[in-house]
């Protein structure tokens, strides 16, 4: 990164590459899963294609927000607790694999309150075409607004990081 700053490239320009890259991987393979869901038969193409922008939501959503505490990370011991208590647990009760309404009553807020739940939800409805639980634009507003803070502190994170 430091050889790229050399260069007319500022930070933002640095992050939202790195953020775009991101993006990219994203439709790439929210795109192979569409594929599939209509070759199994899971999804019409249409639904399928409806399922891609959420999804790459969801995904820079967390890009940016993991991009934001790895580059204040001093070791590779925070990012294994990230993943180990964090992403782990809200992949597991966001809602992805079994409903929501399956938890004990007192964790069905919180895991309304996930980032991921939104997306699960969101994706989910796209591509199944069902209706969810809250209005479309909620889902989209806080992944959107999860996507902007993560992509601003990423940016603080790495101005701070590569000037020390």
């Amino acid at each position: 990164y430091h050889a790229a700053l050399a260069s007319p490239v500022s930070v933002r320009d640095l992050v939202l590459g790195h953020l775009a890259w991101i993006v990219a991987r994203l439709f790439l393979t929210a795109g192979a899963f569409a594929v599939v869901m209509v070759l199994f038969g899971a999804s019409t193409i249409s639904e399928a294609l409806l399922a891609i922008p959420p999804a790459v939501l969801t995904g820079l959503a967390f890009g940016a927000a993991i991009t934001a505490f790895t580059v204040r990370q001093k070791s590779e011991q925070r990012l294994t607790s990230l993943f180990r208590f964090g992403i782990v647990p809200l992949f597991l009760f966001s809602g992805t694999f079994f409903p929501i309404d399956q938890l004990p009553g007192f964790m069905q807020p919180v895991a309304i309150a996930t980032p991921l739940w939104h997306g699960v939800e969101l994706t989910r409805g796209a591509a199944l075409g069902i209706a969810t639980e809250l209005p479309w634009f909620v889902h989209v507003g806080y992944l959107t607004v999860m996507a902007a803070v993560g992509t601003r502190m990423s940016i603080t994170g790495f101005d701070k990081r590569l000037r020390q």
